[in-house]
């Protein structure tokens, strides 16, 4: 199976890079800086361009046949940057006949019957007062998604870290309580393992402890 990872320049799309090529997928990191690629194995296919153009998208999909979207804001990026990037995924991904994506986001996009615990409502608080287009963008993202009629799955968390403990374990729920800190090595084996995992077919689900 080839992937195509958005947002692989990012701490977590290395990770999801390197995870992937480990469980022998042929991957394509879709990167914004060239300097990214010394950090992926050698046989990963390297695309560089901006997700924000539909013309790189549509490109760098070529022979995909799965999605894995990590993409995350940077200094000076659009506020609406993680949306707008779906929008063009999403319209891409149904020119080329793709039905598999899977996308990471924060616990602040929220869903009925959600369990956060105060922790997790405190700090997205807190984001809210200081950055609140970012919770925005990651809501509206998942609201693309569930217009679309792709095979989406969108795991949630609600901080990452760079732990190298239990990387290999993670635990899903449906509306957690989320774990308070979760490696990037984490996310990177579930967004993988999800990929044919059919129970989480459009589906919100949060890692939690």
């Amino acid at each position: 199976m080839k992937l195509c990872i958005f947002g692989a320049d990012g701490r977590s799309g290395i990770e999801v890079v390197r995870y992937a090529n480990q469980k022998g997928y042929e991957t394509t990191a879709f990167v914004f800086n060239d300097l990214s690629k010394n950090f992926f194995p050698p046989n990963t296919k390297v695309f560089k361009g901006n997700v924000m153009e539909y013309d790189d998208v549509f490109k760098a999909l070529d022979g995909a046949d799965s999605v894995i979207s990590v993409l995350g804001h940077i200094k000076g990026s659009d506020i609406r940057m993680q949306t707008k990037g779906i929008e063009n995924i999403s319209r891409a991904m149904n020119a080329r006949g793709i039905k598999r994506i899977l996308s990471l986001t924060g616990t602040g996009a929220r869903e009925i019957g959600d369990t956060p615990s105060l922790l997790d409502v405190i700090l997205n608080f807190a984001v809210k007062i200081v950055d609140k287009e970012r919770i925005a963008d990651g809501v509206e993202h998942v609201k693309t998604l569930k217009k679309s009629d792709l095979d989406w799955t969108v795991i949630r968390v609600l901080k990452l870290g760079s732990s190298q403990k239990d990387i290999s374990k993670y635990r899903l729920t449906d509306g957690g309580p989320a774990e308070i800190l979760t490696s990037r090595k984490k996310v990177a084996h579930a967004l993988v393992d999800l990929i044919d995992n059919r129970d989480y077919f459009r589906k919100l689900p949060v890692v939690s402890s």
